[in-house]
């Protein structure tokens, strides 16, 4: 079967046919373009035969090395599930090809959940052939969602517990359709100063989010007499995938682990649209694990799924 390769430099090339993969949000054009850098690349593989889209590849260049992403959760390349492996293997190849004039690449990949075993399978093979010798493996956590209520997916007693002591102690959970993001930026920020976290978002940048994709971003909390305890900022990754981009609360609420009930409303939310997934995030930091963290998501009934980053010297 043949294949054309497109390369786009700042987005000379607008795609007119159709792409046969999900499309995640990240790596889409205009969220791109918010991440900054000097130049950005995308490359497509286009089948020939039936004209559609197979794999699209985008990379930032910023003081001569490359970055997918910049500033994201992740970039990496987006493939069809029917494409063969050796096919992948030579459209990573000659992308490789046009960046060769960089320095390095360095790339996150999505959560190996949000593929399937055969798109899994094809990068393993990719991989192993390219020789990534500088890998760094972190571990996310993703609750499936199913018919059950959230209560039956918890795995620990002490959740089963704490999520009882919420409902009975009149916890109230809403998604906040109008938000106070100065409120709510200001909640998430004095929650991870507490824990020693870096806020990842000026309220600018949370604000310039929301106005270019509001579709993207909700916004849920929980509250007690009226006082915010909880807050969670979701990103819609693609029609099937919702991300929990901020979980924060508050201390003097944390003997009631007010982020369990807060949870439970967002998988409800997750219930009502049709999401497959609710990815809950990373329990690493550049591969060194946050036990705690990871215990707590596991015990939440989240599976362990592997996110993987490279960097690729030229």
């Amino acid at each position: 079967m043949a294949y054309q390769f497109i390369s786009s430099c700042n987005f000379s090339f607008i795609p007119t046919s159709e792409f046969n993969f999900t499309r995640f949000f990240f790596n889409e054009p205009e969220h791109l373009q918010q991440q900054g850098g000097e130049e950005v690349y995308t490359f497509y593989w286009k089948n020939i035969e039936n004209q559609l889209l197979e794999a699209r590849f985008s990379v930032i260049i910023l003081a001569g090395k490359g970055f997918s992403p910049l500033r994201a959760t992740f970039g990496g390349i987006e493939f069809s599930e029917v494409l063969p492996k050796e096919s992948l293997f030579r459209f990573i190849e000659l992308a490789f090809n046009t960046l060769l004039k960089l320095e390095s690449l360095q790339i996150t990949f999505c959560p190996e959940s949000y593929f399937n075993i055969n798109q899994r399978e094809a990068l393993d093979f990719c991989f192993e052939k390219l020789a990534f010798k500088h890998c760094t493996v972190d571990q996310n956590f993703e609750i499936v969602i199913t018919d059950l209520s959230f209560y039956e997916t918890l795995k620990s007693q002490r959740h089963k517990q704490l999520l009882r002591k919420s409902l009975k102690n009149s916890f109230f959970f809403r998604e906040e359709k109008e938000p106070d993001l100065a409120l709510i930026h200001n909640f998430i920020t004095q929650s991870r100063v507490r824990k020693n976290r870096k806020m990842t978002m000026t309220f600018v940048d949370l604000r310039q989010s929301v106005e270019l994709f509001p579709d993207n971003f909700n916004f849920f909390s929980v509250s007690h007499e009226q006082k915010i305890i909880a807050v969670g900022v979701t990103v819609k990754i693609t029609d099937e995938i919702l991300y929990t981009f901020y979980l924060a609360d508050d201390e003097d609420y944390l003997k009631y682990s007010p982020t369990i009930y807060l949870i439970s409303g967002i998988y409800e939310y997750c219930q009502r649209n049709n999401f497959r997934l609710l990815d809950l995030g990373i329990a690493t930091e550049k591969g060194i694990l946050n036990k705690g963290l990871a215990q707590f998501k596991q015990r939440l009934g989240a599976k362990q799924s592997l996110k993987k980053s490279f960097l690729v010297q030229f």
